[in-house]
This record gives structure tokens, sequence and C-alpha cells, in this order.
């Protein structure tokens, strides 16, 4: 069992399009459902009823993630065993929705009966344009006029707002394009739909209602897919078979969710470039952390995410210093709304720039994607947009030229925090006590180094050794430094952040376990840093909590202040893998998949609750979590990459498998379709005793070795060089190099 955050609405959704409504498709304005498109509630009530009574639900539920349906009963008093009228005499109200820029809703009304009935069906529906914000933090900001009237199609409902010298304009459209549905505006936004329903004995009747934008002065036909797209996809991307029926269905789960989740409005048009919406239902648009985490976790199953991601973000990098919007040159995307608060400039979320993180995460997602395809083009695509980031990084990043970068909130509407965890209420002294800005946070100067070191690779590959040579210069100061600055002795862990007068902020949380993904901590502080994660204060049991519950600030329900989050606890089982840190890893993977196995659907939330395990035998979803969330499902993505250790290398059609492991429960696990570069592979992982997997390669289309190899930073050298070694050491030309760098070994470390 499991705490399913929506409970009990139903969501759907497709683009920018959302849904989220009772199990019998009703809408109140006043419970956080609505159908929103471009982050605003363009309905805000549907209210269905037959002579005057809602009908009893009986079943609903989402077809795919787009497509919605429920059947209703109105039973119908009397009758008896003689007939012709029954007992069990029922009308039937079919609801299917199908999302896309709106919604196209069919009411098919069925008599299950001998004998004529005549019904009267009325929907009340209403708008009132509230922003995604507004109706999340159930506060109403805005202020505007509201207009509706007749026209030829159908029914159109506006409203215009204006804040200081902005202003905006939403609408809705309702048109009855089948059917004999009689269409009358009300007051406020409101509107009727209504229709004397005569049926004949096994009768029934059908119309249509069709639910459409106003955006950016038109209207939108609610365009609807056929889902063929979607199946053909299905039938390509790589998949996953398990004796484990909890971890094949969690895996393809989420590889759905990533593909529903995207947001074609947002992407290039190639067929190849994918962009996501971050999660569902508050989470639509451009969030740039999200869309390139989400990218690299979810590599197994395609690049699409990954080249998308890269595209976007490299078209919105920041040319202009605009500290309303935290912006500064060659700083790259935090966030893009829709919204009418983006519109009204309320909020900077038009085009927000304060983070740290995404100017980091951008030239480890384009080495990344080189690895998985092997396409140099794309480096040299995106190689200037990946130097900007780090000169910002660099310059306006590092606010007092001290090597580490330092965030400012500058923007009045801007965030407080802008590293890895961004709430205002994020980042805390040991007594409790908020610290001020600016601040160095550990893991943005690890995710700075990896960058450093990904950006080396990247000039290495295009062969600018000079380039390379101070990437790999400015990289190894930072380890030195950072490890200086940051390590706590008396704890055997690194403090959360510097404070403005450069103090280390002592605070136990989750921080600190990115910077073993990134490879900066010196290998024999690795196992002191894991251990001190899975002390009982850290480790939940479903998962790594964002701080220590022994910390004055703990609360389980906290954003940042003790929840844990799928997303940072697969980055920490990839941390404890390159370390060979196997039995870490293996503990993390099997806590986070019995969570899954638990939950509703067998789905990460965006968070859970940091309630122990022993307290609480299930995970509790947070009350307001997004779920689907992009980089919650392509962490469980990521969960069986660590598994089975795979580390692609296409340049050099290598795939290499580090200790490939399963859990106890797991037998066996099957790879299909798996592309790296040009080749596609089928593997099959089988389980020993002592829980490490053999592997056989099943089907091979094209050239690549597949070879099993140490971690890269194990600290049992003893199992000496693989075949994947050897192919490193090797390799002719750049590739060498190229390659030890992608596995974080710097050329002194050699």
């Amino acid at each position: 069992m499991g705490l399913d955050p929506r409970f009990p609405h139903e969501l759907s959704h497709r683009d920018w399009t959302v849904l989220l409504c009772h199990p019998d498709g009703g809408i109140g304005c006043d419970e956080g459902c609505g159908l929103f498109h471009h982050d605003c509630r363009i309905l805000s009530r549907h209210r269905l009823t037959v002579d005057g009574a809602a009908p009893e639900w009986v079943s609903s539920g989402a077809v795919e993630a787009d497509r919605w349906g429920a059947s209703l009963r109105v039973p119908r008093a009397g009758g008896t065993a003689d007939g012709p009228q029954l007992p069990q005499d029922a009308i039937e109200v079919r609801i299917d929705r199908r999302l896309g820029r709106g919604v196209a809703e069919r009411i098919d009304v069925f008599n299950h009966a001998m004998t004529q009935r005549t019904v009267e069906l009325v929907i009340e529906l209403g708008a009132d344009f509230a922003d995604v914000l507004e109706v999340a933090s159930n506060q109403r900001q805005q202020t505007g006029s509201l207009s509706a009237g007749v026209v030829p199609d159908g029914i159109e409902i506006r409203y215009g707002a204006s804040h200081e010298e902005w202003s905006t304009e939403r609408g809705l459209r309702i048109r009855s394009t089948d059917g004999d549905l009689a269409l009358a505006p009300g007051e406020k936004g409101s509107a009727t739909a209504r229709a004397s329903i005569s049926l004949e004995p096994r009768g029934s009747w059908t119309a249509t209602l069709r639910f459409e934008p106003l955006v950016n002065g038109a209207w939108r036909e609610a365009a609807i897919d056929d889902g063929s797209e979607r199946e053909a996809w299905r039938k390509v991307r790589t998949q996953l078979r398990s004796t484990s029926p909890t971890l094949a269905r969690a895996w393809n789960l989420a590889a759905d969710d990533l593909h529903d989740l995207r947001n074609r409005e947002l992407e290039s048009g190639e067929p190849e470039e994918w962009v996501v919406n971050a999660g569902v239902p508050v989470f639509t648009g451009l969030f740039g952390r999200d869309v390139l985490t989400t990218g690299w976790q979810a590599a197994m199953i395609g690049p699409q995410w990954m080249r998308g991601a890269l595209e976007i973000t490299a078209r919105l990098q920041a040319t202009t210093d605009d500290p309303w919007r935290d912006s500064e040159p060659g700083k790259l995307i935090h966030e893009l709304r829709k919204g009418p608060f983006a519109d009204l400039h309320v909020t900077a979320q038009s085009a927000y720039y304060g983070t740290q993180t995404t100017a980091a995460l951008f030239p480890l997602v384009l080495t990344e994607l080189w690895h998985w395809t092997g396409d140099a083009e794309v480096l040299r695509r995106h190689r200037s947009t990946a130097e900007r980031a780090l000169a910002w990084a660099e310059h306006d990043g590092d606010l007092d030229d001290d090597g580490f970068l330092e965030y400012q909130q500058r923007s009045p509407v801007g965030i407080k925090n802008q590293g890895w965890k961004d709430s205002d209420e994020a980042i805390r002294y040991p007594d409790g006590g908020q610290v001020a800005n600016p601040i160095a946070t550990v893991e943005e100067q690890a995710f700075h180094y990896i960058a450093l070191v990904r950006m080396a690779e990247i000039c290495v590959a295009l062969e600018d050794d000079e380039a390379a040579d101070r990437y790999q210069a400015h990289a190894r100061k930072l380890r030195d430094d950072w490890h200086t600055a940051f390590w706590m002795p008396d704890e055997g862990f690194y403090a959360m952040a510097l404070d403005p007068e450069k103090r280390p902020v002592r605070s136990i949380g989750s921080n600190a376990g990115h910077a073993l993904a990134a490879g900066i901590v010196p290998p024999q502080h690795a196992a002191l840093v894991a251990d001190r994660l899975f002390a009982d204060d850290m480790f939940s049991g479903w998962g790594i909590r964002t701080l220590s519950s022994l910390h004055p600030a703990y609360n389980p329900w906290a954003y940042h202040l003790g929840t844990v989050w799928p997303v940072e606890n697969a980055t920490f089982a990839l941390g404890f893998k390159r370390y060979g840190l196997d039995d870490h890893a293996d503990r993390l993977v099997r806590a986070l998949l019995e969570a899954i196995a638990r939950l509703p659907g067998m789905r990460l939330p965006e968070l859970i609750g940091g309630q122990s395990r022993d307290a609480v035998p299930f995970p509790i979803a947070y009350p307001q979590a997004n779920c689907p969330q992009a980089w919650s499902a392509s962490a469980t993505v990521q969960l069986v990459q660590v598994l089975l250790g795979l580390y692609p290398f296409a340049p050099l059609r290598l795939l290499a498998l580090v200790r490939p492991r399963l859990p106890a429960g797991i037998d066996e696990v099957t790879l299909h379709r798996l592309r790296v570069g040009d080749a596609v592979v089928s593997l099959r992982f089988r389980r020993r005793d002592d829980g490490s997997a053999s592997h056989e390669v099943l089907s091979r289309r094209g050239t690549l070795v597949v070879a099993e190899a140490p971690p890269p930073d194990a600290s049992d050298a003893s199992l000496g060089e693989s075949v994947a070694t050897l192919l490193m050491e090797h390799a002719p030309g750049p590739m060498a190099r190229a390659a030890r760098l992608a596995i974080g070994m710097l050329d002194e470390d050699r």
C-alpha cells in the first residue's frame, strides 16, 4: 500500500494540456482540479446531472496518459422480476475524454432496459482562468474581467487581466460538434450544456463537446492523437523483461511516462529531439536541470531526451544581464512557464535563470550523449554553449574569486537558494537557523568539477589538447580545495555548504551524496561518506533523506528538510557503483524497488515522505508530489543501469559491464534492443548465489564489444585489466585520453 498524492483525483495529460478530475469526471473549482492549458485553468467546473441528480460512479481510469474514461449509472426506481421494467434497469452514461490542445469529450447514454426512457442531461460548466500556481497554493492573486457569449459554433468565455504595464487574455471555447446538446452562456464565466434525451429500449444517444483554449489571440482546435505514434515507439524502444514482475512493470511504466510527458510544443521538430514536462499536474513547461537530468538518467531507453534537452537549453542560453530574471550572459535556463503569472510578470518564469545546476549539467549530458551515440557532430554543435556556461560559472558564478561557486538572489521575485535544493528553507545551520546568501553548497562544487572534467573530454575528442589541459588543471585544483574546505574529519562527512563568512555549515544532509557520483571524493574517503548516508538518521528504509532526522529543522514532509527524492537517490546509487561500493548500491536500489512495489501503480512520485520504514511499513508520497515526474521516471531507469553496471562508450564501440549484480528476488533481467552507437544489442543477466550476475549476449546488430570491467574508482584494483580497460588504454588517437576522462580519470591519476 502507499499514499497516492492525487487521491481522489484522476489525472491525464498531453503536452501543455493537463486534466485533473474526480473519478466521475466532475471538476470542482475549489478542489485543485480542473482542465489546464499553458499553466492556466481553463475549465474549473464540470458537473453532469441526469434528471437533476449526479449519476453513481461505477468505474473510471486512464486508458493512456492522454485518454480518460468513466462509466456512470443512473438507477431507475421500481420494477419487478416479471417486467417489462426490471429492478436493475438503469441508464448508463459513458464519458470518453481525449486530450491534445484541449479536450474532446464524448458522452454516450445507454438505456439498458426493455422500456422507453426520457431523461434530462445537464452539464454545468465554469472557467476561472487561475494560474496553476494559484491553484497549487489555493490563493487567488489575479484580478480581471470575465465575459461569455454565443458564437456561431458554440460559446466563448474570455478573461482579461492586467498587472502594472502588462496584460493578458485567456479564453475557453466550448463547442458541441455532434449530438443535440444546447449550449448557453451564464454569469461569471459559467455555461450550461443541456439535452432532453428520449431513449428507446436498448437505445443510445451520443454527443461530443470540445473544450479549446485561446492562446496568443488564436483559438486552438483540439488535436487528438490516435495512439499510433506511441505504439510505434513502444515497438522499437529498449524493452526490459524480468523474472521480477515489479521491476519489469516499473521500468516499462517509467519508459511510457517519459514518452507521455513530452511537450511537443517545446521541441524543435526534429524526430530525435524530445523535451519533457518536468511533471504533472503542476510542472508543465521547461525546467532546465530537470530535462537535462532526465535525459541523462533515461539514456538506456534512447538518446531523444538528451538531444532535446541540449537543444532547447542551448537555444535559451542567456545573453544579457537581467537582475529581474537572475540572468547573466552564459547562464542556462532554470524555468520557463506559460501561465498568466508569467504573462503578467508577477513572476519571472517566462524565462528565469536562478540556478547554478543547469550550467554544470550541460557538459555532462553532452558527453553522455556522445558516450551513448558516438555522434561527434553534437560535440561540435554544442561546444560553445558549454564553454559559455563554464565561463559564466568561473566569472559571475564565483562571487568572491575564491574558486567556489556562490549564489546570490538578485530578482525580487526570484528564489533564495539556487543550488540543487532550491526551496527557500533548504540550507540551514545545525541549530536550525537559516543560512543567509551568498552560499556555496557542497554539491554545486562537485557538479562544477565533473563539468570541467567532461569539458576536458570534449576538447580532447575535438583535438584541442591545450583547452583540455586548462580544464583539467582547473578541475584538479577545485578537487583539492573542495576537500580541504568542506571535509569534516570528526563527522567523516562533508559540510552542507559554506556560509557568507566561508564557515562550514555543518548540517548533515544528502547534498554530499552527489559528490560521489561526480567522482570528486578521494577514494579513501568514499566509504566513510557512503556509511554516513546510511546511518539511521539519514536512511529511512525507503531511501536517503534530504536532511538528518536529528536536525532540529527535520520534517518528514518538508520539501528539502527530510523527504526522500528518488532522482538524487538514483544518482547516489551511481556514485556508490563508481567507487566499487557494491553493497551500498545494492542496499539502496533494493530499498527503492521495494518502495516502488508498494506505491500506487508501481510509480515513483516526485518525492517520498521521510518517515522511517520501521515506524510506517509503506512509503508515503509527499502530499503535493507531482506524479508522474520526469526525473523520478528516469531515476527508475537509472537504477537498472546501476544494477547492471552499464557504461557505454560508443566512440570505441564498447559497452562495459561494471560488476553487474541483481538483488535477491530478481533472478533474471533481459534487455532487448539496447542502442549503443550504431549497434543494437540484447543482453540477458542471471543472478549468481553471491548476488553478482553473469551476462549473455542474445543478439547483436552492428559492431559492439561487450566486456566486463571494474568500476572507475574501484579500490579493488586486483581485478586486473579487463577487455574494456585494454580498449581504453590502446584506443587510437585521442580516444584513449577521452575514455579515461569519461570515467573520471584525470591524466595525473593514471
